[in-house]
C-alpha cells in the first residue's frame, strides 16, 4: 500500500457528497473511483472530486481494483453483498449505517472481516463529534460517579427533505425498518458507547404520523442498561419547523446536556466535595458537526496505522440488535430482554 490511501465509493447520494467524498478529500485520501447505478450527476460529482474513474455497477469497478478502501454509501438492502465481496478481495470497509437489514447479514459481515485481511468499520458518526466526544471524556474520568438516568431525543421533517430523490427510506424490503433504524440506530449505539453500558431491557411505542409508508415514522424507546442506567428516546421524522439532537444525563455527582445546535455550549452541573454546584459550559464549535469527517478519518488513520476499527462490526451488530429488540417490542407489546 502507498503512503496515500486510494478509496473507491459506492453510491453517489447525500451522504456520499455531504460526508464521505469531502472527508476523504480533508483526510488527504486519493479518491480514484465512484460509482452509483443510476444518479444522474455521477459524472459531474467525480469531477468536483478529481475522480477519473466512474462506474454503474460496483461488481464490475470492484474487478478492476486499483484502491485500498471502498465506502458503501448505498441503501441498507445492499450493504451485505457489497461488504462481504470488498471485503474478500482483502479491501477496507467503511459501511454506512445501519450496518445491515438483520442481524444475521450484519454476523456473516463480521464473519467475513475475521476471515478477510482488511479491516471492516461501521460508519457511527454520531461518536465523533465535538460535544460527544467531550461528554465521553468526562464521563469516561468518574467525576460525575455513576449514571442514572439518560434522555435522548433524534428528530427532523424526514429523509425526503434531506435527500428527495432517495424514496428506499419508506420501502420495508430496502430499508429493513423506517425511522428506528434511521435515527434510532445513531442514538441506540451513542448512548451504549458513552455509558460503556449494554442494552439489558428495551420497550417502544411506534407510530406512523404522516409518511406515505408502512414503516414507522416516530418511535419512543425505554432501557435499562447493564450498569442499571434507566434511559428514554424519542427519534421521529415528523419534527417541525426545527429539528432536535439533544442528550441529557443524570449522574451521581451531577448531570450533563448537549444541546442540538453546534454553537451552543455543553452544559455540565458538577457537585464539588463541598456540597457546592459548579457550572460550566463548554463551547464545541468545529467544521464537523455531524462527525461525519470525525469517522472518516478515524478509519484512514486506522489503516494507515494497521490498527483496529475504530468502529468494528461487533459493535455494528449490537446496535442492530438494540433496533431489532425495539422492533419486537412493538410487533409484540412486550418489553425485550437482550441477556
Amino acid at each position: 500500500m502507498s503512503d496515500t490511501l486510494r478509496v473507491a465509493v459506492i453510491g453517489a447520494g447525500q451522504i456520499a457528497q455531504r460526508a464521505h467524498l469531502p472527508g476523504y478529500a480533508q483526510a488527504g485520501a486519493e479518491l480514484v473511483a465512484l460509482c452509483d447505478n443510476a444518479h444522474p450527476e455521477l459524472e459531474s460529482i467525480a469531477a468536483k472530486y478529481q475522480i477519473e474513474r466512474t462506474y454503474r455497477k460496483w461488481k464490475e469497478m470492484l474487478a478492476e481494483g486499483g484502491f485500498d478502501a471502498v465506502s458503501i454509501c448505498t441503501p441498507p438492502f445492499l450493504h451485505y453483498e457489497m461488504a462481504i465481496e470488498t471485503l474478500q478481495r482483502g479491501i477496507h470497509v467503511l459501511v454506512e449505517k445501519p450496518m445491515a437489514v438483520s442481524l444475521s447479514e450484519a454476523e456473516g459481515m463480521v464473519a467475513a472481516a475475521k476471515k478477510s485481511t482488511a479491516m471492516l468499520m461501521v460508519s457511527h458518526n454520531q461518536r465523533f463529534t465535538a460535544p460527544h466526544q467531550l461528554v465521553k471524556e468526562i464521563l469516561d474520568s468518574g467525576e460525575l460517579g455513576r449514571i442514572y438516568l439518560v434522555h435522548s431525543v433524534l428528530g427532523h421533517s424526514g429523509p425526503e427533505v434531506w435527500s428527495p430523490a432517495q424514496e428506499w427510506y419508506f420501502r420495508p424490503e430496502q430499508a429493513g425498518r423506517g425511522v428506528m433504524a434511521d435515527l434510532g440506530y445513531h442514538k441506540l449505539d451513542l448512548i451504549r458507547w458513552l455509558t460503556g453500558q449494554d442494552y439489558v431491557r428495551i420497550s417502544s411505542f411506534c407510530n406512523t404520523f404522516e409518511k406515505n409508508t408502512t414503516l414507522e415514522d416516530s418511535v419512543v424507546i425505554n432501557f435499562q442498561l447493564s450498569g442499571g442506567t434507566l434511559g428514554t428516546m424519542q427519534v421521529s421524522w415528523v419534527f417541525r419547523p426545527d429539528w432536535e439532537n439533544s442528550l441529557v444525563l443524570r449522574c451521581e455527582r451531577g448531570m450533563i446536556r448537549v444541546p442540538t445546535e453546534a454553537i451552543d455550549p455543553v452544559k455540565v452541573l458538577r457537585l464539588n466535595r463541598a456540597g457546592k454546584v459548579v457550572d460550566s459550559e463548554h463551547r464545541c464549535s468545529s467544521n464537523d458537526p455531524s462527525g461525519w469527517f470525525g469517522a472518516v478519518q478515524a478509519f484512514v488513520d486506522a489503516i494507515q496505522a494497521h490498527g483496529p476499527s475504530p468502529v468494528s462490526g461487533e459493535e455494528g451488530c449490537l446496535a442492530m440488535a438494540a433496533v431489532l429488540a425495539a422492533s419486537e417490542s412493538v410487533e409484540q407489546n412486550k418489553i425485550v430482554s437482550l441477556t
